[in-house]
Parts: structure tokens; sequence; C-alpha cells
């Protein structure tokens, strides 16, 4: 089971985590102009600026996030099996992690397309999705990939499983827990229509987190629902 002990962090510190981001959010907005021209010049394969500028908010909010959680970790003196980040067995790995993936990509479509045949016209993508869609450079899918499927996974299991639930676990218990984290895991991608599929997606993360009592199956779940996705999207727009 998942650690059970009471966390050397508390809700301030998840907040502290919270607030940073939101406040890097708004300085990047900002200030971020010249570091996307310069990205963009160092790689002008990225295409747009629009474009350039997602993939750099969204590779500096992943490492921001992971650095905070090393610094409050130490901070606090816990060690980081304290946050999920301990080994599990090879069999946990591949059930929750390659098959759990697999399963969570598919439950995840089927409830967003449900929900989506609900509006008279479809919803908008969000803004890295319609970036993927609209990709056809196999180096630009490539950073892509890296961003969704490595760094995104990693940082926000990180955060979400590791650092924010067993807070809420200890105070509201593991269905408090889960279903607090996955609400605020759909709510932090501002998306309203797809709030509830990602709330699931993060809910059943949670699951996997409690089943293996780490937090690598849930990062392999992650990246095997991003991945494939992506991939997914890119060879799509190839073909059609």
């Amino acid at each position: 089971m998942y650690p059970r002990e009471r966390p050397r962090w508390g809700l301030v510190d998840c907040a502290v985590i919270l607030v940073s981001i939101f406040v890097y959010s708004v300085l990047f907005g900002l200030y971020g102009y010249p570091l996307v021209n310069r990205v963009l010049s160092l790689f002008p394969t990225i295409g747009s600026f629009e474009a350039a500028f997602l993939i750099t908010a969204g590779f500096l909010q992943h490492i921001l996030i992971i650095l905070l959680i090393f610094i409050l970790v130490f901070l606090r003196k816990a060690p980081l099996a304290a946050v999920g980040l301990k080994r599990c067995s090879r069999n946990s790995l591949f059930v929750y992690g390659i098959c759990g993936g697999m399963a969570l990509l598919l439950l995840v479509t089927v409830v967003m397309s449900l929900i989506i045949s609900l509006f008279p016209q479809p919803p908008q993508p969000q803004p890295i999705a319609e970036l993927i869609l609209n990709t056809q450079d196999g180096r630009q899918i490539l950073l892509l990939l890296l961003l969704v499927g490595v760094l995104a996974p990693l940082s926000e299991e990180m955060l979400f499983r590791g650092f924010i639930y067993p807070v809420l676990r200890f105070r509201f218990g593991i269905v408090g827990g889960i279903v607090l984290s996955a609400s605020l895991f759909g709510a932090m991608h501002l998306d309203l229509v797809r709030f509830f599929p990602l709330a699931l997606g993060g809910a059943c993360l949670a699951l996997f987190c409690e089943k293996s009592a780490s937090i690598y199956p849930a990062i392999v779940a992650h990246s095997m629902w991003n991945t494939v996705m992506t991939l997914l999207a890119f060879f799509y727009n190839l073909t059609f």
C-alpha cells in the first residue's frame, strides 16, 4: 500500500507549488517573449512562434515543478520514498504502467468522446493538442514527445500523486484523497469540457500508486497515455 505515515509537508507546501505555477505562467506570458524568440532562432524547425512559446513554456514549467518538489522535500528532511519514488516490482510496472496506461487511454478517450457528442459542435482542442494535430515535422514531434511523454508525466505524477495526494490521503482517507487530488488534476488543465475525463484519469493513476506503493507505475501509465495519443494524432495527420 501507499505510505500511510503522515507526510512531513502539508497543505501550505502544496499551495506554495500551485501558486508558484500560477505566478510562473503569468510572468512567462509577460516577459517570456525574448526567450521564445531565442529558442526559435536556435531551433527553427519548431516552425512558428506559437509552437515555440508552448514548447518553451511547457519545458520550463515541468522543470520548475520538479525542482520545487525536490527543494521542499529536502527542506522538510523527507526521503524521496515519501513522494513515492521507490522501487516497485516489474510486474507492477507492466500491469499498472504499460497495461494500465493503455487501458487509461481507452477509458479517457471513450468518456471524452461521449461528452463531446453532447455538444452541437466539437469543442476546440487544448493548445498543445492542437499543436500536435497540426505538426507534420518529425523533429518537432520528437520535441513534443519529450515534453508530453516524458517531462509532463514525471512532473505531474510527482506533484499530484507524489506530493499532494499523500497530504490529502492522510487528512481525508484514501477515497477522499483520490477524489480531491484527481479533481485538482483535472482543474489544473483549465479545460471545463475535459475536466471529468482528466479527473477520472487522475483517479486511476492514484489507484495505480495505491496498488503498487510507488509512483513509477503511474509515471509509466501517464507516459503511455500521452505518448500513444500523441503518436496516433501525428500519424493520423500525416495520413489524412
